[in-house]
């Protein structure tokens, strides 16, 4: 199994990483920080107490932040990885718009 490194070398002998890490780094970042924020917000239109709704809204969203990085660096596609979470926060928009 032979490993791909960068071709390019930085000034202090570190290789820089590709476009593609960097892309899967920034949207398991954002993504997964804008899905689990769209989880919490849904929490809100169900029918229990506010209170309620805070707390196992926060509960979720830092187990859905979590998968979603896991998802985000799972996928061997980037392009599949920008999909499913663009269609994900999408998704979840419209819901979250419609009820609150």
């Amino acid at each position: 199994m032979s490993q791909r490194r960068s071709s390019q070398k930085s000034s202090h002998g570190f290789y820089l990483p590709d476009f593609s890490v960097i892309s899967r780094i920034v949207l398991a970042i954002g993504g997964s920080y804008g899905i689990a924020v769209l989880t919490d917000l849904l929490f809100l239109a169900l029918p229990i107490d506010d209170i309620s709704a805070i707390y196992w809204g926060q509960i979720t969203s830092v187990v859905v932040c979590a998968l979603m990085i896991i998802l985000v660096f799972s996928l061997r596609r980037l392009w599949l990885a920008w999909a499913v979470v663009a269609s994900l926060s999408s998704i979840l928009g419209l819901i979250c718009y419609a009820t609150i």
